[in-house]
């Protein structure tokens, strides 16, 4: 008997139509994104892309601090959406639609790519890990943040909880190093190095 290859879990997608509960001036409050992005280590002058950008909640402040700030998502709606919040912001951002199969960036062009609880919704992860590390510089770093404890909102409304050794071993096998693992309340933060 023929058996089928297991197919690995994903999350199912956060829906467009939730967009608001991404970017709102309650998150804002009680989780601003310069809090995670100065974990991150970002250097003025460099390229960062941020993939799975949504509405351009992490994506915004990342463009105050970094010479160039991209932001890739499947979704058009949340493109349009972190297009608005970019225009009323007054930063500059280039915005990319991908699922991460195909990212419409040149070989070693950036220098961090941030995946900020996106890592759990990809769907072929070998080969977005693989077009990662082509667009990645030489050295450029991969910076994955996802739940690694349990707690907080309710399973149905939160990310999943994310296995941190599994996850590690995928992005090892798509040929990063690891670097860090930095705590961030019950988020994890892991650096990948090219």
């Amino acid at each position: 008997m023929d058996t089928l290859p297991k197919q690995e879990h994903t999350h199912k997608r956060f829906s467009d139509k939730l967009s608001f509960l991404l970017n709102n001036p309650i998150r804002r409050k009680f989780s601003p994104p310069e809090r995670l992005i100065a974990k991150l280590g970002i250097e003025p002058g460099s390229t960062v892309l941020d993939f799975g950008c949504g509405p351009g909640f992490f994506l915004i402040p990342t463009a105050r601090i970094a010479g160039k700030a991209i932001g890739a998502d499947v979704s058009s709606r949340m493109l349009e959406q972190a297009a608005s919040y970019a225009k009323k912001s007054r930063v500059v951002v280039e915005l990319l639609e991908s699922d991460g199969k195909s990212v419409k960036l040149a070989d070693g062009s950036v220098d961090l790519i941030m995946l900020v609880h996106v890592f759990h919704e990809i769907g072929d992860k070998p080969i977005v890990l693989r077009e990662f590390y082509r667009i990645l510089k030489p050295g450029g770093r991969l910076a994955i943040v996802e739940k690694t404890q349990a707690g907080g909102l309710p399973k149905r409304f939160g990310p999943p909880v994310v296995d941190l050794t599994r996850l590690t071993k995928q992005v090892a096998e798509a040929g990063f190093a690891q670097e860090e693992t930095k705590p961030s309340g019950k988020d994890s933060i892991a650096f990948y190095r090219k």
